[in-house]
């Protein structure tokens, strides 16, 4: 399978993330609305938490890259029972919050699509 380059100058969108730790999360979108790229910094450069985090974005863009939904890519990680009184569940690290981040950001750009119709 091969991936199509992205091209220089692309649509992104930057969200900052309250979690146990927070952090900023970037999608990078190619010229047709879909998410093709992540970044993210969390934790203090140069520590474990910052290099673990830039090596999972690389490896979610290059699976994006792939056509690899972002859905089936967090099915399988793991998760936490929300806090008391809140339904469902929550990422248990952050890599997942990171793909919570970008299924989030990518339902959002389809219910735009959806509207301009």
């Amino acid at each position: 399978m091969s991936r199509t380059p992205l091209p220089n100058r692309r649509r992104a969108a930057t969200l900052d993330v309250a979690g146990d730790q927070p952090f900023t999360v970037t999608v990078g979108f190619d010229d047709c609305g879909a998410a093709k790229e992540v970044f993210a910094d969390g934790g203090k450069y140069g520590s474990g938490l910052s290099a673990i985090v830039d090596d999972a974005c690389t490896v979610i863009s290059v699976a994006l890259q792939h056509g690899v939904p972002p859905r089936d890519l967090a099915k399988s990680l793991g998760a936490v029972p929300a806090a008391f009184g809140h339904n469902g569940s929550r990422a248990a690290s952050p890599i997942g919050l990171i793909l919570e981040v970008l299924i989030a950001e990518v339902d959002f750009v389809e219910a735009l699509k959806c509207v301009q119709k």
